[in-house]
């Protein structure tokens, strides 16, 4: 059945008719010829959304007659434009990894929802196998449109893609004309050749970039061909959802019991906890460790444990047989718990930030308790309510918020500013702090962080200034070209970097160049 409803083709899918795979294949070269120019060899920056809002744009126009956006759903594309355009605001390695893979999943999710098929509201096992059907139709989208080269020479009814065909036709027949047109010009005019030249200068391509680029085009062809077919045929699954089988697996004495030994623990824990890291109970006395030793450990440890409470409540709501007071109870109890655990694991976090500085991971891991401390509460308010088949959906989103609210403050200019402010004014520190500055990792952390280096440059003492200033030459000013980069690469924090290494080009200059060992990055 499933596979009946991914092969039907509507008689006319939108208002484009039954040719329409040629139109498709002729949009998917289209962007493919438009992608390469955007991605071959440039950074990635405001590249990602503008390809994006193409694909989301094409696929929208290609959506099948009478098909409407699941209300759940609607959520997906305003998401897909703001994890497309965020490469354009942020440059910081960990962010790219996870800002281009979301972008390129919600933008799939939303070329599905176009289609008329509900996402949001799907059981998590329907969405794992309708996601694996969706890939499968993406990845053959490419064959499915090289097949319709023979469509190409029929003719097109006189709608949407009559019009994008005809389109189509009228480029092919005008562009040896604009050639020509276009050398004439340049020979009649200087000022045009100049400028036609700046633009499509082709000396400037070698042959390996000419394979390169057609097989960058050629991939994103491929790719876009497949998105399209999926937003213009509905994509849907009729087998009958895993979950509700699951359910039964486990007596609710057994899955009572369970929870209840887990709980025993976490509680026992949390007493220690309450009593000796926030109650201020001597654990010199207790354990040998002073405060400071004893708080600045098991950070990992714990952000671990929370992780694995959460899948194991998840996993026991699935196959409990009923959800008895007592069963309720005991997961109830298992959440507070873990909660408290995040708490304790936020608290020695920061104890140890105050101790030793801000870098790239602590601050990645604070995100990861702010993500697990959120979902946490609506962990136990979906326990509540009986709703736990919703937990990993409702976790999705809230990494999501929490991606957004990362981009949003920098991860790399705001571990710079902690550590330097901690350099001008140590005065809130500990008394057995790091009161040093690292000045190779701070300017390692790439051009996120270098306004704020240079920002600070003034105020710091003369050793610590010509410390960074070296390493700002050796790491970010240094063999690095400080003229305008190209548009398709543009990001705000490249063109922020950008213009604060010109605003001090010449004392950067001033400073040597360090000749040490491979920068190692701290943890």
């Amino acid at each position: 059945m499933a596979d009946h409803a991914i092969e039907h083709t509507t008689a006319r899918v939108g208002s484009i008719d039954r040719y329409s795979p040629a139109v498709l294949l002729s949009l998917a070269l289209a962007f493919g010829a438009l992608a390469q120019a955007l991605f071959f060899r440039s950074a990635l920056g405001i590249n990602v959304g503008i390809a994006s809002t193409l694909v989301l744009a094409a696929a929208w126009r290609l959506r099948p007659s009478g098909a409407r956006v699941e209300r759940l759903d609607r959520w997906i594309v305003p998401a897909a434009i703001v994890f497309g355009f965020l490469p354009a605001l942020r440059v910081d390695l960990m962010l790219l990894l996870f800002d281009v893979p979301a972008t390129l999943v919600l933008v799939t999710m939303a070329a599905v929802s176009f289609a008329g098929v509900s996402l949001t509201r799907r059981a998590l096992d329907v969405v794992v196998v309708l996601g694996l059907i969706v890939v499968g139709r993406i990845v053959a989208g490419g064959a499915l449109l090289l097949a319709a080269l023979p469509d190409l020479g029929r003719p097109l009814a006189r709608r949407s893609g009559g019009r994008i065909g005809s389109v189509g036709v009228g480029i092919a027949i005008a562009f040896p004309f604009l050639i020509v047109f276009a050398l004439l010009f340049a020979s009649a005019d200087a000022v045009f050749s100049s400028a036609v030249t700046n633009v499509f200068d082709f000396r400037k391509w070698s042959i390996g970039d000419f394979i390169g680029r057609v097989l960058l085009a050629t991939f994103f062809a491929w790719i876009a061909g497949g998105l399209f077919v999926v937003a213009g045929r509905r994509t849907d699954t009729t087998m009958p959802t895993l979950l509700p089988r699951l359910r039964g697996l486990l007596s609710s004495t057994a899955g009572a019991t369970t929870l209840l030994v887990i709980d025993a623990l976490f509680v026992f824990f949390v007493g220690l906890q309450i009593a000796y890291l926030f109650g201020g109970i001597d654990t010199l006395n207790a354990t040998g460790l002073t405060f400071s030793s004893y708080a600045r450990r098991g950070f990992f440890e714990l952000i671990a444990v929370a992780i694995l409470a959460g899948g194991l409540l998840f996993a026991v709501e699935l196959v409990v047989a009923k959800r008895t007071r007592l069963y309720v109870g005991a997961a109830l109890t298992l959440a507070l718990a873990t909660l408290v655990i995040v708490v304790s694991a936020a608290y020695r976090m920061q104890l140890y930030q105050l101790a030793y500085g801000w870098t790239e991971l602590r601050f990645y891991a604070l995100a990861g308790i702010a993500w697990l401390g959120v979902g946490g509460v609506c962990a136990a308010m979906l326990v509540w309510r009986d709703a736990t088949r919703w937990l990993l959906h409702s976790a999705g989103l809230i990494a999501l918020a929490v991606a957004i609210a990362v981009n949003l403050i920098g991860p790399s200019a705001f571990v710079a500013r902690q550590n330097l402010e901690r350099v001008v004014d140590p005065s809130g520190l500990p008394a057995d702090a790091s009161r040093e500055l690292d000045a190779q990792y701070l300017a390692s952390l790439g051009d996120g962080a270098v306004p704020t280096l240079v920002e600070f440059l003034p105020h710091l003492r003369a050793a610590d200034r010509a410390a960074l200033g070296s390493a700002l030459r050796t790491y970010a000013f240094e063999g690095r070209g400080l003229e305008p980069g190209s548009l398709p690469a543009f990001s705000l924090d490249r063109e922020r970097a950008r213009q604060a290494l010109l605003s001090v080009a010449d004392e950067l200059r001033s400073y040597p160049l360090i000749r040490a060992a491979p920068l190692q990055r701290r943890p």
